[in-house]
């Protein structure tokens, strides 16, 4: 048995991990800047809250290194991942330097196409004539595209805040579906993998419902997940969004060296996910049942579902996929609002208010 520390337990992939750890008798302790209602109603053996990484880095370092101190391994779910890794900790996860090329949205598109991955033109904006009509902007470091714009028009570019430590990129639009996929590896070898699409999203591109893709594409997009986990010799937790043209090409447009919700796609052999982060076992993959997040496709995807016309395809997908907060609908609705009183305070938008603590957008940074 291990002593697992779980950080960022605010997202709902928390649930299936720690309940994957704890079947197969792992001691799970739990930590996270904010309060979690719906860790509450977990058997976890403990949680803490510790100091904001962003808003208090130095009583961080210090709230970590206590909450790490007696822990056999340490698995971070969300951004916060970008500041344990300054620590002297069992941290699963690759070295630091390669997790901020990996979050890069121009680092990464550079280390792809070295490994003959398809990648779409980027670079920084202004680097060259740049065609807005057939352009994707978006800042270096972001995340659930709330800052992408697409085909943006001159008024739009010209006034766009300027921040030289995370720039904004310029990157050819490919036309196409969006796909995603999520893997674990260790040492360069794949041990879980899932890829998914998702019809249901909210504005600014975040899934709530996980709708794994057929086989065949499947294994196609876990072709390209090899050669980046190979090639990188990678240790830890990867996911990326792809997309797939008009001509069935795989397009690679970024990446996420965290937890995504295809996570939720693994929870179905337990052993097998907790095997992929801590231990050996066969490579774990999606059983093909849908996974999604029940509030959210109850509060975002039913109007969605009704302004669109589309509440029988609604209906068929709650009834086909696996909500992944059943029985804690309360307490998630709780960590919520706690997330949207903390984000008006800070005259925020709710997704932007429930990374702020702990996330990562380059520029100057401090050695812990």
């Amino acid at each position: 048995m291990s002593r697992v520390l779980v950080t960022g337990v605010r997202a709902p992939v928390a649930v299936d991990l720690i309940r994957a750890l704890i079947s197969q008798g792992h001691e799970v302790h739990a930590a996270d800047v904010c309060h979690s209602a719906v860790v509450d109603c977990l058997p976890v053996s403990s949680f803490t809250r510790y100091a904001s990484p962003v808003f208090a880095p130095e009583r961080f370092r210090i709230n970590a290194l206590a909450i790490a101190e007696h822990m056999d391994a340490v698995i971070c779910l969300c951004e916060e991942i970008f500041h344990w890794a300054k620590l002297e900790i069992p941290l699963f996860a690759a070295d630091r330097s390669l997790l901020i090329k990996l979050h890069s949205k121009l680092d990464f598109i550079r280390m792809a196409g070295d490994l003959g991955l398809n990648i779409p033109t980027t670079h920084y904006l202004g680097d060259a004539r740049d065609d807005m009509t057939k352009a994707v902007l978006k800042p270096e470091f972001s995340r659930f595209g709330t800052r992408v714009l697409i085909r943006p028009d001159e008024r739009t570019v010209a006034t766009l805040p300027h921040d030289p430590g995370n720039p904004w990129l310029i990157q050819s639009h490919i036309h196409g579906e969006d796909l995603s996929f999520y893997a674990i590896a260790r040492d360069g070898r794949l041990t879980a993998f899932s890829a998914y699409r998702s019809a249901w999203r909210t504005r600014g591109g975040a899934s709530y419902y996980i709708d794994p893709v057929e086989a065949d594409l499947s294994q196609r997009v876990e072709s390209i997940a090899r050669t980046l986990i190979a090639g990188l010799s990678l240790t830890g937790q990867i996911a990326c969004d792809l997309r797939q043209d008009r001509d069935g090409r795989l397009w690679l447009l970024e990446c996420n060296p965290r937890a995504t919700s295809g996570l939720h796609l693994l929870a179905h052999d337990p052993a097998a996910l907790t095997a992929a982060f801590i231990g050996n076992g066969p490579v774990v993959r999606t059983d093909g049942c849908p996974a999604y997040v029940g509030p959210a496709m109850r509060a975002y995807g039913w109007p969605q579902a009704i302004r669109e016309g589309r509440l029988r395809t609604w209906r068929a997908d709650m009834s086909r996929g696996r909500d992944v907060l059943k029985g804690l609908t309360v307490p998630a609705l709780r960590d919520t609002l706690g997330h949207g009183l903390r984000a008006m305070r800070r005259r925020q938008r709710l997704a932007a208010g429930m990374t702020a603590d702990i996330e990562y957008n380059g520029g100057h940074d401090e050695p812990a």
